[in-house]
């Protein structure tokens, strides 16, 4: 008897229990809403400004390689290298920033006869404006830009000077976040500013972001 009783409950015992089923209560799924939320408040606010901090960097960062390549150049090739940045002496969105060997000293980039140096193209809501205060050399028609020398200095300003002086063209959007590229004649230097809205003046502190 006591074995039959042992053979049951071992039969009993080897039955396997229904998997119990497990769901996710009111209080886990409000945590994870405001979770949810606090990422929406917080997060995309801090990554739109990243973005447009980003836009006008970037430019300006294409813009400093740009005067750069061409400064190179024309100390490899021993001078006669222009950097057109504005087609006309006024603000215009998008483009293209070019770079050229200017054999024939026109100010004009003329192919096939004159070497393309580099293209670099203008993203579009990316505003490129003149300094009023720093006018850059006047190119061919109305172009502006700098002309760079076998010594590295160059014309940068109105004035047509050749190696003193300054000249900037500025970075912008929408939001006027205005950043400036000064470029010193002597050395062919660039000195990277943004203006403070509040007080007009140019600081190398970049901080001064509206969104």
């Amino acid at each position: 008897m006591l074995e039959r009783m042992k053979s049951i409950l071992n039969k009993l015992m080897s039955v396997r229990r229904p998997r119990q089923e497990h769901g996710f209560t009111l209080i886990e799924i409000m945590v994870v809403i405001v979770i949810i939320g606090l990422v929406a408040v917080i997060g995309f606010p801090m990554m739109a400004r990243a973005v447009v901090r980003a836009r006008v960097l970037s430019e300006v960062g294409v813009l400093k390689q740009a005067v750069a390549m061409a400064r190179i150049h024309a100390l490899k090739r021993g001078g006669g290298v222009a950097v057109r940045f504005l087609t006309t002496n006024a603000a215009q969105e998008g483009g293209e920033v070019i770079a050229w060997v200017d054999s024939d000293s026109n100010g004009s980039y003329g192919p096939p006869t004159e070497i393309l140096v580099g293209r670099w193209p203008v993203k579009n809501r990316v505003i490129l404006k003149p300094d009023p205060n720093n006018a850059l050399y006047k190119l061919g028609g109305t172009s502006r830009g700098i002309l760079f020398y076998a010594n590295g200095a160059a014309t940068v300003s109105e004035s047509g000077s050749v190696g003193v002086g300054q000249g900037a063209i500025v970075v912008s959007d929408h939001r006027q976040n205005d950043v400036r590229l000064l470029v010193i004649g002597g050395t062919g230097t660039v000195v990277t500013e943004m203006r403070d809205p509040e007080s007009g003046v140019w600081s190398k502190e970049l901080r001064f972001w509206k969104y």
